[in-house]
């Protein structure tokens, strides 16, 4: 087991220090505007085609944090032009006062959950599929995509949500 952790642990050290750009930048920092998941994400490319993601999203009375791996596949004859996809986790915070929409499919049903006066943490599952154009000879990208996330709260409850986002990057 201790052989199995050591050799992750490398294998990770050596990705995360390899040099590597992909749509022609290195790192992202920006913002996302969704329906669900509004808010302030970076994105750094690990290798060629691979990239995390961070998301920190804000709502009425919540916060959500996201993080994602995505592969990018770039579209050719179009510089600058990829689709990507991936998926994640999150942990959202649902404070004081705040409401939480349930789907519960067995019953075909909306609930709200009111949250009274304590926080909900609730974690979940994420996916994303999405494209990305990056302006060639400006510091910006500009990007859509499509994420539909689990929520384990009560139950299991799954949603869908879009996003547009723009990108300063370096």
């Amino acid at each position: 087991m201790k052989q199995l952790a050591l050799l992750i642990a490398t294998a990770t050290l050596l990705i995360l220090n390899t040099p590597a750009k992909s749509q022609d930048y290195a790192t992202g920092l920006g913002l996302r505007l969704g329906g669900y998941t509004s808010g302030l994400t970076v994105k750094h490319f690990i290798n060629s085609h691979g990239a995390v993601e961070g998301i920190a999203g804000f709502g009425r009375r919540s916060f959500v944090i996201t993080g994602l791996y995505e592969h990018h596949f770039p579209i050719t004859g179009v510089n600058g032009l990829g689709l990507y996809a991936g998926g994640g986790g999150h942990v959202g915070f649902f404070g004081h006062e705040s409401s939480y929409l349930v789907f519960r499919e067995k019953k075909n049903e909306h609930v709200y959950v009111i949250d009274e006066g304590r926080t909900a943490v609730i974690p979940g599952a994420d996916f994303i599929f999405g494209i990305e154009y990056k302006f060639q000879g400006a510091p910006f990208t500009v990007g859509a995509d499509l994420k539909p996330f689990v929520d384990f709260y009560d139950g299991v409850s799954g949603y869908g949500d879009g996003a547009l986002n723009v990108r300063y990057v370096f």
